[in-house]
C-alpha cells in the first residue's frame, strides 16, 4: 500500500492505519531506511491495529456475562497482538537499525509474552467448555498460516493481510462461547467483523492504488465492490431465512456504503487519516448495529 508520495503517504498511512486490521504498509523502503520507533518503543506502530483487535474483543465481552475464561483468554489476545511488533523487529522487518537497536529488548519481550498467552490461554482451555475449546481452534489455525507468513516475510502482502484481519476478528467466536453466549450468536458476530474487516482492506488498498494510478488499482476497486455486493446479497438471503436478525444484517452497511463511496470520491494521500477515522465510525456503528441486534 504505497502512494505517490511515498514517505508522506506511508507515514499518513501508519497513523491513518486500516482500523480493522492496521496494517500500514512500509515494504516498499530498503530495510535501511527504517528507523527505530522513537523512544525504543515496542508497541504495535499502526494505530489501527488498536481497533483491529478492541472491537472485536469488545463485541464477545458484551455479547455474554463476563467469566474467568473470557478474562484468561482476554490477556492471552492482548499478548498476542503486542508480541507482533517486537516480533517484527526480531525478523528485520522493522529495518536494520530498529532490529540493532531493539533486537535484544524485542526478543526478551515476545518471549515473555508468549510465555505469557500461553499461560493464561492454557488456563482458560481448562476452565472453558467443550464449546467454547473446539471454537478456539479457530484463530489458532488462522494464527498458525499467518505465523508462517510473517516468517517467511509475506505478512504485508494482500492475503497477508486479509489473513491479519480475518485471525484478530475470529476471536470473537471462542471468547464469546466462553461468556454463554449461543453458537449461532458467536458465528455471526464473528462473521460479521470478519466480513467488515476484510472489506476494510480492500477499501484501503483500492484507494491508495487509485492513488498511486497503480496498474492493479481497477481489479482492487472491482473486487472491493464485489466483495461488498456478495456481503449485501448473503446478509439480505440469510435475513431472509430467518438466520441473521435485521439489526445485525444491518451492522455491515457502514463499509459497503464507504467501499461504494471511496470508489467514487478521488481520496488525495493527504486525506488518509480522515479516510482512518471514517473506518473507525464504521467499527462503532457496526459493534452497536450487532450489541442490539443479537442480544
Amino acid at each position: 500500500m504505497s502512494p505517490p508520495d511515498r514517505l508522506a503517504v506511508d507515514a499518513s498511512l501508519t497513523e491513518a492505519g486500516s482500523p480493522s486490521c492496521g496494517l500500514g504498509d512500509d515494504s516498499a523502503k530498503p530495510a535501511s531506511e527504517h528507523r527505530p520507533a522513537p523512544g525504543g518503543s515496542l508497541l504495535p506502530r499502526e494505530h489501527g491495529a488498536y481497533a483491529g483487535i478492541a472491537f472485536p474483543l469488545i463485541t464477545a465481552l458484551s455479547l455474554g456475562a463476563p467469566t474467568a475464561v473470557q478474562l484468561f483468554w482476554l490477556a492471552g489476545c492482548v499478548a498476542v497482538f503486542l508480541a507482533h511488533e517486537p516480533l517484527l523487529i526480531i525478523l528485520g522487518e522493522r529495518g536494520r537499525r530498529s532490529h540493532t537497536a531493539l533486537g535484544t529488548r524485542a526478543r526478551k519481550v515476545a518471549y515473555g509474552l508468549a510465555a505469557f498467552a500461553l499461560a493464561t490461554g492454557g488456563l482458560g482451555w481448562w476452565l472453558a467448555s467443550p464449546a467454547a475449546r473446539a471454537a478456539l481452534f479457530i484463530p489458532l489455525a488462522l494464527g498458525g498460516i499467518l505465523l508462517r507468513l510473517i516468517l517467511t516475510h509475506r505478512e504485508r502482502s494482500l492475503p497477508g493481510e486479509l489473513l491479519a484481519c480475518v485471525t484478530l476478528s475470529s476471536v470473537v467466536i471462542p471468547i464469546a462461547l466462553a461468556g454463554g453466549v449461543s453458537l449461532q450468536v458467536a458465528i455471526i458476530a464473528g462473521a460479521i467483523w470478519c466480513a467488515v474487516s476484510a472489506l476494510a482492506v480492500l477499501i484501503v488498498r483500492a484507494t491508495i492504488a487509485r492513488a498511486k494510478q497503480t496498474t492493479n488499482h481497477r481489479r482492487l476497486s472491482n473486487a472491493t465492490m464485489a466483495c461488498s455486493a456478495a456481503a449485501l446479497l448473503m446478509s439480505f438471503f440469510l435475513t431472509r431465512a430467518d438466520v441473521l436478525p435485521v439489526l445485525a444484517a444491518a451492522a455491515i452497511l457502514p463499509f459497503v456504503l464507504l467501499a461504494v463511496a471511496f470508489s467514487i470520491v478521488h481520496v488525495h494521500p493527504r486525506h488518509l487519516r480522515t479516510m482512518g477515522w471514517s473506518l473507525v465510525g464504521s467499527n462503532v456503528i457496526t459493534l452497536v448495529a450487532l450489541l442490539v441486534g443479537l442480544r
